[in-house]
């Protein structure tokens, strides 16, 4: 992890505290060694450049079990999302034409991208070579997912850093980010008002959330929140980034995906 990028964050346990490497750090990147709270002193492991804010997790939901496989992260990006998506869509949207509306709506942003629920890490790739000036950070909570991207950032000699985390809260101080991106996320999350309150906070003034996510018919809601999925419809998401006091909001719609951004005033 680099130091511009641990500069950046915050503890989560206590919400205000710095992070500092715990031992002397030669070089710009920490790669190993816990990081340290400079307010309450928590420490968070380091391990292969990945700072674990999460540890061991509760219980999960059958398809959060999905996530955690190894196998599942592996094939995330070559056959589960692309088979996902052409049901949704009926070949409507495949990640070309998603990646390229979003890095549209993305724009010029004023500092760090984000990519929040980075999975395998196809976004975040792409955002490290299109934004090779500022930091790319992605963030997950499931930690074979987030080997996988790393593995693949390291295979195609690109720069990323990669924080291990569990939304609503983000690890990030206040007004640091200038974009957060958020592709195929969104409609895992059930707090989706704390996890846009916390967008909010974290983005600089005119930074960006973008994200893509899709709506259901109202009869079909209950078995996708059955099966841990929350789609929600563009009236939906409007409120919520309202309440969140985010502005501007726009979208691209592909029936039924939604893609669309909204930006911190």
């Amino acid at each position: 992890m680099r130091r511009q990028t641990l500069e950046l964050l915050r503890c989560p346990r206590c919400g205000v505290g710095s992070l500092i490497p715990d031992a002397e750090v030669a070089g710009t990147a920490m790669t190993f060694g816990p990081a340290r709270c400079l307010s309450c002193g928590s420490r968070f492991p380091v391990h292969d450049g990945l700072i674990d804010f999460v540890g061991d997790r509760a219980k999960l939901k059958p398809l959060q079990q999905a996530m955690e496989l190894p196998w599942v992260a592996r094939s995330w990006e070559r056959y589960v999302r692309p088979a996902v998506d052409t049901v949704l869509t009926r070949g409507r949207l495949d990640h070309e034409s998603e990646y390229t509306v979003l890095r549209n709506l993305v724009g010029s942003p004023p500092g760090p991208i984000l990519d929040l629920g980075c999975g395998a890490g196809l976004v975040l790739r792409k955002l490290s070579r299109d934004f090779p000036n500022v930091p790319v950070i992605g963030v997950d909570v499931s930690r074979p997912m987030l080997e996988e991207a790393m593995a693949q950032v390291r295979e195609n000699a690109e720069a990323a850093d990669f924080v291990r985390a569990q939304v609503p809260t983000l690890p990030f101080n206040d007004a640091t980010l200038g974009a957060v991106v958020a592709a195929g996320f969104i409609h895992f999350v059930e707090d989706l008002a704390s996890v846009l309150k916390e967008v909010a906070r974290a983005l600089k003034p005119g930074g960006r959330f973008v994200a893509t996510t899709y709506e259901a018919a109202s009869l079909l809601e209950p078995v996708h929140r059955g099966a841990g999925l929350f789609p929600r419809s563009e009236k939906t998401l409007r409120n919520a980034a309202a309440l969140a006091g985010l502005v501007q909001f726009e979208r691209v719609k592909v029936s039924p995906f939604l893609l669309w951004k909204v930006e911190r005033p």
